[in-house]
């Protein structure tokens, strides 16, 4: 901390930290995004059939689930400022050498790279959150930071689609570009972030106190690795897992086959596919907003327990009412709406979600970030091809197909706000872990 800098009013250094961490969430989507935009020029350039382009596609998220718990003790224990710098040069790394790879092998290899390392991602920046924010801002927040990835993952298509105009292999230009700002980003975010408030030169007593709060207790341990008997018997957990699993089931759709779906039932032309599919992605950052402030809001006026678990219900339910209204609509652009409606709520209830995982977490934020990213993950993975099979008992009959995926995605948000409902971020989860 700089003790010159000792007046009464708190500095806003925090306010930079947020901004830096969704700076890193914008770069997460447009590095994890640009493989399918660019799927059919791959696909004809290196001569990829169908299952092998998809492998790529299932490939980062099983690696990125399953390391999600890992990734974010090793930030707990080494802090976000090595690994957050780590993950961010490495996972950039894997994307430009993306884009000059022949083989699939390595082509493989370098995507299952990409999702190792952005595994670490989402859990630190939870961790950062906690570090910086007061504890009754932290899910607004959140809400800005994962508003970073949805603004990344609207602006993907069109900006990665004009870098890769021009030449039959232009899909290289996106990986290589991306690959160099996020290497680049890395070393700024290393120079420039810490650990705790007081390290930085910029931060005054004042802000350190706001950060803090009044009962805060000093605490310069390192976790050692989490106790995954304490993870595994915490049932708010749990039901906070089940919440983010169905919260994918309902989201996944959008981004994976929604626009197969509005060629095949609709016969919609390609780049309104194309809009349409990225529009939802901007009213998830409108949810993202809203869903901060709400869990906040509920927070100061009824305390964590309902503060956390409302919104994560409440979200829940308007999805599913939302795919129920999708199987009694005969157009395009209404389903659209209702898609956007449904990426609104989801990310409403997202911020709440990671609250409570920084209300429960402790020192161990990330790892608990990790457990439930790492389930929900495993939904998304999951989600699709459960949605291809459902689909394939209607072979002669398509829409029918897609009403059972409907009514699929609108039966499991109901057992997800049930789930919600339950989740309690009054207790902490009590680690005991086990020194390495």
């Amino acid at each position: 901390m700089n003790t010159s800098i000792n007046n009464d009013k708190p500095t806003s250094v925090r306010n930079g930290m947020i901004l830096c961490t969704t700076m890193v969430a914008i770069m997460l989507y447009l590095d994890r995004v640009c493989l399918s935009i660019l799927g059919t020029s791959i696909k004809k350039d290196l001569d990829f059939n169908e299952i092998q382009f998809a492998n790529l596609l299932s490939a980062f998220f099983w690696a990125y689930a399953l390391c999600q718990i890992p990734a974010g003790w090793i930030g707990d224990r080494y802090g976000p400022r090595i690994a957050l710098g780590i993950y961010l040069f490495f996972w950039s790394l894997c994307t430009g050498l993306m884009g000059m790879v022949s083989g699939y092998g390595l082509f493989l290899l370098l995507r299952l790279g990409c999702g190792l390392f952005e595994a670490g991602a989402y859990p630190l920046a939870n961790g950062i959150v906690r570090k910086w924010v007061p504890l009754s801002g932290r899910g607004t927040a959140s809400g800005i930071v994962a508003i970073g990835g949805r603004l990344g993952g609207a602006i993907a298509p069109m900006l990665t689609n004009f870098l890769a105009a021009g030449a039959s292999d232009g899909w290289r230009k996106p990986f290589i570009i991306y690959g160099l700002i996020g290497m680049v980003g890395a070393i700024i975010f290393w120079v420039w972030y810490r650990d705790e408030p007081s390290q930085h030169l910029s931060v005054n007593q004042a802000e350190i106190d706001l950060i803090n709060g009044t009962n805060h207790v000093p605490d310069s341990s390192k976790p050692g690795f989490p106790n995954f008997v304490a993870l595994a018997t915490n049932l708010s957990l749990w039901l906070a897992s089940i919440v983010m699993i169905l919260s994918n089931f309902g989201w996944i759709f959008i981004i994976t086959l929604f626009p197969d779906y509005l060629e095949k039932v609709f016969g919609t032309p390609a780049d309104t596919r194309a809009l349409y599919q990225s529009l939802p992605l901007y009213f998830g950052i409108a949810g993202m907003l809203i869903g901060g402030w709400w869990t906040d809001r509920i927070f100061r006026l009824a305390g964590p327990r309902w503060g956390r678990s409302i919104p994560m219900a409440a979200s829940r339910v308007i999805v599913g009412i939302s795919y129920i209204v999708c199987l009694f609509l005969g157009d395009a652009l209404w389903v659209t709406i209702m898609m956007c409606l449904v990426a609104a709520a989801t990310d409403m209830g997202n911020p709440a979600f990671w609250a409570y995982c920084q209300d429960v977490g402790g020192k161990y934020v990330g790892s608990v970030v990790g457990w439930g990213n790492m389930w929900g993950n495993l939904g998304a993975a999951i989600a699709p091809q459960l949605f291809i099979l459902i689909k394939s008992y209607h072979p002669d009959n398509p829409q029918a197909g897609w009403a059972s995926v409907f009514l699929v995605c609108a039966v499991v948000q109901v057992i997800g706000a049930v789930a919600a409902m339950g989740i309690d971020a009054t207790h902490p989860i009590k680690m005991r872990p086990n020194r390495l």
